[in-house]
């Protein structure tokens, strides 16, 4: 178990609370959107179980910081072979050291392709629809993101997309945004 001292504590507990803020605040506004609706879920479902999900991996987050340590305790000694033992396996963890790196040129490039699809997603989505809105950013990003053919990242994209409308739009009977684009939306995109 990790011992938190100082800074690091303090900084788990800042975010934590945010944490817990954030799920309240997405809770009362899911039920302001309405849980239940005519035909299935209402808007306010996932976001509801969303913020609960939030809330709930708080809590236990601020169970595990209660109970964590706040000093060091000293090691027992350990025999020869099992400090070999313990050495060899853990030999691979030397990046779990406390100073995290930032990402490398590709690194940025990678979170910068994914922010601009999901802006891109964002902004073509009253005018597409959802249906090529999300097969579209699903396809850019896995072509260069996930460096997968194009071929695969298109049909990836459309089976992915049309396995969520079915959940979403026939299961649950959520509407999803449609295409203001008459012959699209005569598709049912």
């Amino acid at each position: 178990m990790k011992v938190l001292l100082g800074t690091q504590h303090t900084i788990e507990w800042i975010v934590l609370g945010a944490t817990l803020v954030v799920g309240l605040a997405t809770v009362t506004m899911a039920t302001g959107y309405g849980v239940t609706a005519d035909p299935g879920v209402g808007a306010g479902f996932l976001p509801l179980v969303g913020g609960l999900g939030m809330i709930l991996g708080g809590a236990m987050w601020a169970i595990q910081l209660i109970r964590a340590p706040r000093t060091s305790t000293p090691q027992p000694e350990l025999e020869p072979a099992t400090s070999a033992a313990v050495a060899f396996l853990s030999s691979d963890n030397e990046e779990d050291g406390d100073e995290a790196e930032l990402p490398d040129r590709a690194g940025w490039i990678r979170i910068g392709v994914v922010v601009a699809a999901i802006a891109g997603a964002a902004l073509v989505l009253p005018t597409l629809g959802y249906t090529l809105s999300m097969a579209l950013m699903l396809a850019v990003v896995l072509t260069f993101v996930g460096k997968r053919t194009p071929l695969v990242a298109v049909g990836v994209a459309v089976a992915t997309t049309l396995a969520t409308r079915l959940v979403f739009d026939v299961w649950l009977g959520t509407a999803l945004p449609a295409s203001s684009i008459p012959f699209l939306a005569d598709w049912g995109l």
